[in-house]
């Protein structure tokens, strides 16, 4: 065997350690990024519609509709009311087409699918009472698409 050979096999062998390696650290990381934590301070129902979202609490047995005026940039019919400091898990599905649930200043999205329920776990920074944080749908769902905003209001 000459030594271009040898050194094909070489460099071969170890990409395939270099990305074996890569593989083995992403399931690791990707198992604990989406592990949701053992401690939940509070539990929101996340219900996408065409087009405004849903966001019920079952710990008080309340829901609010919330939608979106792009005229002045405000929300009617309420928030996703959270406390700074705290461990919030949704529970997010739609009831008619894909949407996406993305809050960018809080580093949350996740897809709101018809007929699942897909759970994520965030933290709420401890910032001052009315902070807002803007929710929006960032998955093509239909007309209104671009007016399915809502906030999150640390309480």
């Amino acid at each position: 065997m000459d030594s271009t050979r040898k050194l094909e096999y070489a460099w071969t062998l170890a990409v395939v350690a270099l990305l074996a390696a890569v593989m083995f650290y992403s399931t690791i990381l990707l198992y604990h990024v989406d592990a949701i934590p053992s401690h939940i301070d509070e539990y929101v129902e996340v219900t996408g519609h065409q087009w405004y979202w849903e966001f019920c609490y079952p710990a008080n047995g309340t829901c609010a509709n919330v939608t979106y005026n792009p005229s002045n940039g405000t929300t009617t019919g309420g928030a996703l009311w959270v406390h700074p400091g705290t461990t919030v898990q949704i529970n997010v599905t739609s009831l008619d087409v894909i949407h996406s649930f993305n809050v960018p200043g809080l580093g949350v999205r996740i897809d709101a699918i018809p007929g699942r329920t897909n759970n994520f776990a965030f933290n709420v920074p401890n910032a001052a009472a009315g902070t807002t944080y803007l929710i929006q749908c960032t998955e093509f769902c239909g007309t209104y698409h671009g007016i399915m905003r809502a906030f999150v209001v640390v309480t």
